[in-house]
Formats: structure tokens, C-alpha cells, sequence
């Protein structure tokens, strides 16, 4: 069972990436823009104008163990991870809010933000081996990724061969 609102951190952060024109700017889109680092009080500010649960916030930041300059890619995945139960499918989340694919195509980002993401994580997660990880992005970078560099959600969630957890 996801926490309460979790949900609606998912969608919150895709209207952001994908807003309707006819609802005028959406809060996280304006705050975010593209930034690698967001600081702690404007993150929580956006947090509260979107009525999310700030025991999720706090839970989050301490996991993270952020401060006052946060990685806005690592907040994310830990946001995600509220959502998914395996490392796979909070990837697929992550993959999704940040594919800038908009033409109806599958869910692709660059291989270096998955790979930044997936170590990330699971080092986070604690369960999951350095060596395990490292072989996994060499198998997908070498066997999988074409000669554009992007990762697509099938990539990882359908290939027999690629086992993230």
C-alpha cells in the first residue's frame, strides 16, 4: 500500500513536465525549471501549495539526507520510490515523469540519468550490490542502449536479462 498522496506526487510532478496550456503554469514546473539543485525551503513551499503529505516530505528529506541544497534528481527518485515497490518500477516511474518524449512514444531518457538514478537508488536501498549494479549498466550500455543514448522503460522492465533488484 502506497502512503497517502503519494499518488498524487507522481501526477503532480507530470502535469509539471506535461502541463495542460489551459491551466495556466503549474507550481513545481515554475519551481523546478530544469534545475539540478532546489533549495529545502522552496521545495517544501511547493510541497504545501500542492497539499502533499509533509510526513512524506519529512520522510523523504531524512531518507535523502538533505539539507539545505537538494539534488532535485535524487528527491525525485525518492519521492518515486514512495510509489513503487521494486527499484524497477520506481525507475519506470522516474523514466516516465522525465521523458521528454511527448509524441506518444515510450518512455526514454538518457543512459546517463539512468545509470546516475539506478546507483543512486540502490545504494540508497542498501540490498542490492555495487557489483550487481555496475554489471547491470554494463550490460545495458552495451547491449542495450542504441546509438542515440536514450533508455526506454522496456529496456529494463522487460529484458529477461536485466534484473535491477
Amino acid at each position: 500500500m502506497h502512503p497517502p498522496g503519494a499518488a498524487g506526487i507522481a501526477e503532480t510532478i507530470h502535469q509539471s513536465r506535461h502541463p495542460d496550456p489551459a491551466a495556466g503554469p503549474h507550481p513545481v514546473g515554475r519551481g523546478v525549471a530544469g534545475r539540478l539543485i532546489i533549495h529545502a525551503d522552496e521545495l517544501a513551499q511547493m510541497w504545501k501549495v500542492l497539499s502533499l503529505p509533509t510526513d512524506l516530505f519529512n520522510s523523504v528529506m531524512n531518507v535523502g539526507r538533505f539539507t539545505e541544497e537538494i539534488e532535485w534528481l535524487k528527491f525525485l527518485a525518492l519521492a518515486c520510490s514512495s510509489l513503487g515497490v521494486t527499484i524497477a518500477k520506481t525507475l519506470k516511474i522516474v523514466c516516465e515523469v522525465l521523458s521528454s518524449d511527448h509524441d506518444g512514444g515510450p518512455p526514454r531518457i538518457p543512459f546517463s540519468t539512468f545509470q546516475f538514478l539506478y546507483t543512486y537508488i540502490a545504494e540508497v536501498d542498501g540490498e542490492i550490490s555495487a557489483s550487481h549494479v555496475s554489471r547491470m549498466l554494463s550490460y545495458i550500455e552495451q547491449e542495450v542502449i542504441g546509438p542515440d543514448g536514450l533508455i526506454k522503460v522496456n529496456d529494463f522492465t522487460q529484458n529477461p536479462r536485466v534484473r535491477l533488484e
